[in-house]
């Protein structure tokens, strides 16, 4: 189904299972939605893109992949999915996914101009790299870590979501993701998934959480107002970001040294695993 599918998906309506409250995020492949299931329990709906999933038929065992990873590898800071689905009606296929009523860390950092506190941005810190423990023990990599996928639980707890990009570093499925494909958001990626997508690991994951813990820091991205290619071009000449702590003074000392780690040019100077 492709053309006016979203208007299916409009408030009051009824989806399979569910009545439809709202919209509640969208992104290039997807729409995500507010449902109420039975005894009123509150989901989160991910709806592909009918267009894409034609297009694309790889982004679908992509998107079946995300759904099966995160059932049988439940984790406190991951959102939880529940099911991948099709509708046998619209054809639309869709997830089924814990709501998280916080929002994201992205919302969070649009009414914070100056950045999060330290110790408020060690915390989500800490919920996220245990969420990338658990990524990398499978033999993971996320490529797409960045605010708009860090969501908050009601009791302020942070999760990772979005794993429809992720993919195996080993294993039969490592070449669903075509060589020198460029998949994830370039404001985070590392120079080596710019590159090429299909060929990074957890060290990939590892940069763009040094970035966004920058941002948390600083109110932005160590790589604001440039493009791609120009942060792409400064990692190869062996540039690195400047310090945190010219932003933000308080930031301690060994705290600073670990984002300027995290977000080094070359790979193999990095923290080598999110267990840190």
């Amino acid at each position: 189904m492709t053309g006016n599918w979203r208007e299916i998906l409009c408030p009051g309506s009824i989806f399979g299972n569910y009545h439809v409250v709202k919209r509640i995020g969208s992104g290039g492949m997807s729409e995500v939605f507010l449902v109420e299931g039975e005894q009123g329990v509150h989901y989160a709906l991910k709806v592909i893109d009918p267009e894409i999933a034609a297009a694309e038929p790889e982004f679908l065992t992509r998107f079946v992949r995300e759904a099966e990873f995160a059932m049988r590898t439940r984790h406190p800071n991951i959102v939880e999915v529940y099911g991948a689905e099709q509708d046998a009606e619209t054809g639309l296929c869709y997830l089924v996914m814990e709501y998280m009523p916080g929002g994201s860390l992205r919302d969070v950092l649009r009414t914070a101009e100056k950045g999060l506190s330290v110790s408020g941005t060690v915390a989500v810190a800490m919920d996220v790299a245990r969420a990338l423990v658990l990524i990398e023990s499978h033999g993971m990599v996320h490529r797409d870590v960045k605010p708009d996928n860090v969501l908050f639980a009601a009791d302020g707890t942070a999760k990772l979501a979005d794993l429809g990009i992720s993919r195996f570093a080993k294993g039969p499925d490592v070449r669903m993701t075509r060589a020198e494909a460029v998949i994830g958001t370039p404001a985070y990626m590392a120079p080596e998934q710019m590159i090429d997508s299909h060929a990074v690991d957890i060290r990939a994951d590892i940069y763009a959480f040094g970035v966004m813990l920058y941002e948390m820091l600083a109110g932005r991205r160590p790589n604001d107002g440039e493009g791609a290619m120009r942060t792409l071009a400064k990692a190869i000449e062996g540039r690195t970001f400047p310090d945190v702590r010219a932003t933000r003074p308080d930031v301690p000392a060994e705290l600073a040294v670990l984002v300027n780690e995290m977000t080094l040019p070359d790979a193999d100077q990095r923290p080598q695993t999110a267990r840190m």
